[in-house]
């Protein structure tokens, strides 16, 4: 048995952004293609964009007061896969930035994962969201520029920013 955290990217208040349906379809490739059973943690609106894609979807991060930021999502997430005895974790992010961090998340966390260039190829293109609700999601400089924020001032967005 095999996890996959399925994270999102880039938030809209009306409809969905489509960056966490690209998130969604290449989650539903992985699914499609494993020849393992794979127990699926996602954030909300990739739980919807999955749902529409046909996947069922039994583990959906809880909302929590503040900023959920890919912390809380793995801090739930290993919960789950440690009372399945799950070892090895398949991620689902953004390629850029975003899915450094989640790798060493989850590695710190305890958990095997394919290497980041592996997992590169089996995500794919995502993208960046020009109508998104967080800035730092709308562009590849925007995204650097949020990271370094995070990395050296110790930044947190809003809780309305949050999925």
């Amino acid at each position: 048995m095999t996890g996959m955290i399925v994270f999102a990217f880039a938030l809209r208040r009306i409809g969905q952004s489509p960056c966490n349906i690209r998130l969604a379809q290449a989650a539903k490739r992985i699914i499609d293609e494993a020849d393992d059973t794979i127990v699926v943690v996602v954030q909300r609106t990739t739980a919807i964009a999955l749902r529409e894609l046909g996947i069922s979807v039994k583990h959906i991060i809880e909302r929590r007061p503040g900023y959920e930021g890919s912390e809380e999502v793995v801090r739930q997430a290993a919960r789950v896969f440690r009372q399945k005895g799950i070892k090895e974790v398949i991620l689902v992010a953004q390629p850029f930035l975003q899915l450094t961090k989640c790798i060493q998340l989850v590695r710190k966390a305890g958990f095997r994962t394919p290497s980041f260039w592996k997992l590169c190829r089996m995500i794919g293109w995502i993208g960046f969201d020009r109508q998104s609700v967080q800035p730092w999601t709308r562009g590849p400089v925007r995204l650097v520029f949020y990271t370094f924020r995070q990395m050296f001032l110790g930044y947190r967005p809003p809780p309305e920013l949050s999925e």
